[in-house]
């Protein structure tokens, strides 16, 4: 469980600049952070809008929600909170009868979840194998894929996840977990330096087979997926749709739903990226892409 009684950890919001500058949108309305996180974005959001302007927020991760609720309370009814998926956006907003002016989607994993949740998000502690953002969404944990996926599954997650040599590396695994099943992130560790024996690349290695097991826990393609498709019909005219992705796999999607989408014009022929400022600030923001499409 994550330490909720500690002070909050503090979450530095990507290309913030660049999203409020694109968001202002003529008008009085409603603004839609989907992925509101440690509530960074929305804050800034609610600070440089009109008193007339609401923000829906979702944030399906339990206690990124609780951080979220208490830092925004002061902007009182200004806000409406949900516990939600941003799968769920379109619903909402249908049932509030509201057309949104403008939806960001920041599918960054926030620090906080990082170093605070306990979910064995990082490979940098020993903590249970679970890697599921939402309790109430995600049905299973990365220790059941490692565990019980047969090879054609596993081989599946790691070459969809783009894990070098995935064929290869299922195989250890299966191989791996006769004699011992994978309990930890630790378990996982050895088990990608027993492979592969990165050396100076072990960073990296880690990160993308880590990558690939939470992409799979969290369907983080499919959800995407629906997002981009559905999120558009609750856009006002002339509305706009922002999307912070941190990976190729996020940044191809977002570039063809933008480009193939009859009812968007796409605003941004190349992502915009974080400048060197920002990354000297928060080498987090390195990997960074900001698309933006327009409701036509």
């Amino acid at each position: 469980m994550c330490r909720r009684n500690q002070q909050p950890f503090r979450h530095i919001p990507v290309l913030l600049k660049e999203v409020l500058e694109w968001m202002k949108v003529e008008g009085e309305g409603v603004f839609v952070d989907g992925t509101v996180g440690m509530g960074g974005h929305s804050e800034a959001i609610l600070e440089t809008t009109s008193a007339k302007d609401l923000l829906y927020g979702f944030e399906w991760n339990e206690d990124s929600f609780l951080i979220a609720k208490k830092r925004l309370a002061r902007f009182g009814d200004r806000v409406r909170l949900f516990n939600k998926s941003f799968t769920e956006i379109p619903e909402t907003l249908e049932k509030e009868g509201v057309l949104a002016k403008a939806v960001l989607l920041d599918l960054g994993l926030s620090s906080f979840l990082l170093e605070d949740s306990e979910r064995g998000f990082t490979f940098q502690k020993d903590e249970p194998l679970d890697m599921r953002m939402s309790y109430s969404y995600a049905r299973l944990t990365a220790k059941e894929v490692l565990n019980h996926y047969d090879f054609l599954n596993l081989e599946r997650v790691f070459s969809y996840g783009e894990v070098p040599a995935s064929k290869k590396f299922a195989k250890f695994i299966l191989e791996k977990r006769k004699n011992k099943t994978f309990e930890t992130t630790g378990d996982l560790v050895q088990a990608v330096r027993e492979f592969y024996r990165p050396g100076r690349r072990e960073k990296e290695l880690l990160a993308v087979v880590f990558q690939a097991l939470r992409i799979e826990v969290n369907q983080e393609m499919q959800n995407l997926e629906k997002a981009l498709q559905s999120i558009p019909q609750v856009l006002r005219k002339g509305g706009r749709f922002l999307v912070i992705s941190f990976h190729s796999l996020e940044d191809r999607l977002v570039k063809r739903a933008f480009k193939g989408d009859p009812r968007l014009k796409p605003l941004t022929r190349k992502p915009i990226v974080p400048s060197e400022e920002e990354i000297r600030k928060n080498s987090r923001a390195r990997s960074a892409k900001l698309r933006i499409a327009e409701r036509v």
